[in-house]
């Protein structure tokens, strides 16, 4: 949670602190759970780096700029004080589950989909902070999901009652509805980019994704997305075994 620590004080209108919620994975398992760690860090705002950057102008340039996700890169102790160098303003969340994590097939549903489902390689062992799974969906489903939020189903729905999607060339564009009073108007909420597998992390960390234990999944959905997990593994293992840098120097070979 990034919170502000100056006086005067900072807080909504009712009172409450004002503060940015973190997002990030958790672990569902005890083993990876005693491997997570917490931290207390300092961002100065108005304090420049050796380039003259402050950070509260990064931020500005950032909301005008339409970047909403700010990158924190310890690097260093828990307790010290970080300057601009350890931050990056991104127009998306681009590492979504941690390093070497395993995929499984499985249908999933969210109630900003209006309860439909989807099939989608989830993260095992892992959940966002509130309990939702972490969900990569191939760009066919990403396209129905796409039309599916622009069906005529939405003409009995309230303005910002759920999310849209469009497609803006190879990107999936999360808009969310805005009722100004005299027009609604779209709000860009999230990216999304495919990946190395040309996948997409829709609603990752932004919607509520759960098991649909009601639908069965097509076996040629299955067997589409149990083999790019498995060629996923077969990747990260295979980049786990190459001589890295340091090796190649001191002559050891990592086998």
């Amino acid at each position: 949670m990034l919170r502000s620590n100056g006086v005067p004080t900072w807080h909504h209108r009712d009172g409450g602190e004002q503060a940015a919620v973190s997002t990030s994975w958790r672990a569902t398992t005890a083993a990876a759970r005693g491997q997570e760690a917490e931290e207390n860090l300092y961002l100065p705002l108005g304090q420049a780096d050796v380039g003259g950057r402050r950070l509260i102008d990064v931020l500005r340039a950032a909301r005008e700029l339409d970047r909403p996700w700010l990158a924190v890169t310890p690097a260093t102790r828990s307790g010290a004080t970080l300057d601009t160098a350890h931050v990056q303003v991104l127009d998306r969340r681009e590492d979504v589950a941690p390093p070497g994590v395993r995929w499984r097939p499985v249908m999933v549903t969210s109630r900003q989909v209006d309860g439909r489902s989807y099939p989608a390689l989830v993260a095992d062992g892992y959940t966002t902070d509130d309990g939702s799974l972490i969900c990569r969906f191939s760009p066919a489903t990403a396209a129905a999901m796409t039309a599916d939020t622009t069906g005529v189903w939405r003409l009995g729905t309230m303005p910002g009652e759920y999310p849209l999607l469009r497609h803006d060339g190879d990107t999936v564009v999360l808009l969310e509805e805005r009722d100004t009073g005299n027009d609604t108007v779209l709000d860009v909420d999230d990216r999304c980019y495919p990946d190395r597998d040309g996948f997409y992390s829709i609603g990752a960390y932004r919607w509520s994704w759960n098991t649909d234990t009601t639908t069965s999944m097509p076996t040629r959905a299955w067997l589409r997305l149990h083999l790019t997990a498995l060629a996923a593994r077969t990747r990260a293992a295979g980049a786990r075994r190459q001589p890295q840098p340091s090796d190649l120097a001191t002559g050891e070979h990592p086998f």
